[in-house]
Parts: C-alpha cells; sequence; structure tokens
C-alpha cells in the first residue's frame, strides 16, 4: 500500500513538472473545434472525407492528452452545429476567421481552432516478379495537416502550427489488381491519424501552449466566468484546481465587443464595465461560489483582486 502511495505521488509530481508553469492560476479555457478543410485536391475518391477525419482526430487527440485536456474545454460538436444551422452556414467548408468569431462568442468559447489538411499523397508502386506475375506493391501515403487558433474576441489568428504524418506499407498481389477500397481509405485514414496526433502534440509541446495560454490569460492574473447566478450568489468556472480558496475576492465585469481601429485594423481593446464585486464563500475542485453586491449574469467575466 505504502509503494502504491508513493507511485501515485510521482505520477502526480511528473504531471505538475510537465504542464508549462504561469504566474497565475486559470480556469479551462472554453474552444470549439471546426470542421477542417481539404486543401491539397480532390483527386482521390475519398477527398472529402479527409477533412472530416482530420477533424475527429484532433477532438479526439485534445480529450486523450493529458496537458491539452487540462487546459481546454471542447465544446460539443452538435452544439457547434446547431449554432451553424441557426446562423445559415454549413458545418462543414471553407470560412473566414471574422464569422468562425462570431460563431465562437454564440457558444461562450475564447477560441475557435481551425485547420485543414494542406498537402496529402498516396503512391503506389508495383512490380511483376516471376513466370506466373506474381509481385509486390509499395505504398507511401503523406500529410501535411495545420491547425490555428482564432480569438473570438477580436477575430486575430493566435497561433498557427502545422506537422506531418506518413504510411509505408507493401504486399503481394496478382499482377493487374489494384488496392480495395477499404485498404485505400484505411491507408488514408491511417496517414490522417498520423500527422493529427503529430500536430497536436506539436502544440502540446514547447512553446505553442504557453503562448496560446499567454493570449488567454488577463493582464491582471486570474479571469474566469460566470456559470450561473441566484441571488447574491454566483457560480464562477475556477476551484481548487485553480488556487482558487475561500475569500479570495473578484471583480465581475462586462466585456463588450472588441474595439478595432478602421484605418489600420489594430486591436484596441474592448468596451468593459465593472458591475459587481464579491467573495469565494464555497468551493470545489472545479468551480466556486462567489457572494456578491451589485449586478452579474451568466458568462460574465470575473477578476481576483
Amino acid at each position: 500500500m505504502r509503494g502504491k502511495t508513493s507511485a501515485i505521488l510521482f505520477a502526480s509530481l511528473a504531471l505538475s513538472l510537465a504542464v508549462p508553469s504561469r504566474g497565475f492560476a486559470q480556469g479551462k479555457i472554453r474552444v470549439a473545434i471546426w470542421e477542417f478543410e481539404n486543401h491539397a485536391g480532390a483527386q482521390y475518391w475519398y477527398s472529402n472525407q479527409l477533412g472530416p477525419a482530420a477533424r475527429n482526430q484532433i477532438d479526439n487527440e485534445f480529450s486523450e492528452n493529458k496537458l491539452l485536456s487540462a487546459k481546454f474545454s471542447v465544446v460539443e460538436r452538435d452544439k457547434l452545429n446547431l449554432v451553424l444551422k441557426e446562423q445559415g452556414l454549413a458545418t462543414a467548408g471553407a470560412v473566414d476567421p471574422a464569422t468562425a468569431a462570431k460563431v465562437g462568442k454564440i457558444l461562450g468559447v475564447k477560441y475557435v481552432v481551425m485547420g485543414g489538411i494542406d498537402k496529402f499523397n498516396v503512391d503506389v508502386t508495383k512490380a511483376a516478379v516471376g513466370p506466373f506475375n506474381v509481385g509486390g506493391h509499395m505504398v507511401q501515403s503523406f500529410a501535411t495537416i495545420s491547425l490555428r487558433f482564432v480569438d473570438t474576441t477580436t477575430a486575430e489568428r493566435v497561433l498557427s502550427v502545422a506537422a506531418d504524418g506518413d504510411v509505408k506499407s507493401g504486399g503481394g498481389f496478382l499482377k493487374g489488381s489494384s488496392l480495395s477500397r477499404d485498404t485505400e481509405w484505411g491507408i488514408a485514414s491511417e496517414t490522417i491519424q498520423k500527422a493529427s496526433r503529430a500536430v497536436v502534440e506539436k502544440l502540446a509541446g514547447g512553446d505553442y501552449l504557453e503562448r496560446v495560454l499567454a493570449a488567454a490569460a488577463p493582464a491582471g492574473g486570474v479571469e474566469g466566468k460566470i456559470i450561473k447566478v441566484e441571488g447574491t450568489r454566483a457560480w464562477i468556472n475556477l476551484g481548487s484546481l485553480a488556487g482558487i480558496k475561500v475569500g479570495d475576492k473578484f471583480n465581475v465585469f462586462n466585456v463588450g465587443d472588441a474595439l478595432i481601429d478602421p484605418d489600420t485594423g489594430a486591436k484596441l481593446g474592448a468596451d468593459e464595465k465593472q458591475t459587481g464585486n464579491g467573495a469565494v464563500v464555497e468551493v470545489q475542485g472545479k468551480f466556486a461560489v462567489i457572494s456578491f453586491t451589485g449586478a452579474a449574469k451568466a458568462k460574465d467575466t470575473i477578476r481576483k483582486q
């Protein structure tokens, strides 16, 4: 039992060291993952399936990667599709960052994760051997996938990252035969899977994740959102896992749309108004309750004093 406890403590310590060090506590950042576009052409019968396959794999990787799952909360796909339908937009295909930011703001997310398949190619080499025309084939496939984070407040691209994936396989065949459709799609989907995993691993490594988190962080320190309000009590999306404790004081802000310079396009900030303040009276792991004075409503921003 003692050895098991030590192992758990060691694993916890290792995970804490793996997470990028930050000067502030921060709740999970809400993101929406858009359908990925295929920029590599439509020469394959399954070309229109490559984008959805990439999007699905990226979604899975956000959940399975420990660093990303600890930092991001991904909006369910059906919620995104519902908003797209309400806005008269297609669930797939090209979309400009401004439109993505608008949809993201409706969903209450900080970032919309967009991306595409920039390169995709499959080469099949065949050769017959011997008098019975029996030979073999070698299949080599390659894909490059890129993703970018779009800030829903400013419609600006915060980060762009790309990575590659490839698959090599071979086997016997009778001369003149070709790969089955199942085999073709199996190789293609495996390539997309590898490229998707590679781009997520790249995002979680180096300084990419740190840059995304820093861009989402308030200048003054701890920031979160109000989940719901009942009377003078407000539930916030920060808890003990974010370092919150009973007695911590917060200000409540209503943040408006971003202000953009019409000549330069530069972000000048956003209209915001402090509407109340309060102190934490209850704390759970992922949320807390504040008792406040003034005004507060769901989705308002809270900042630690």
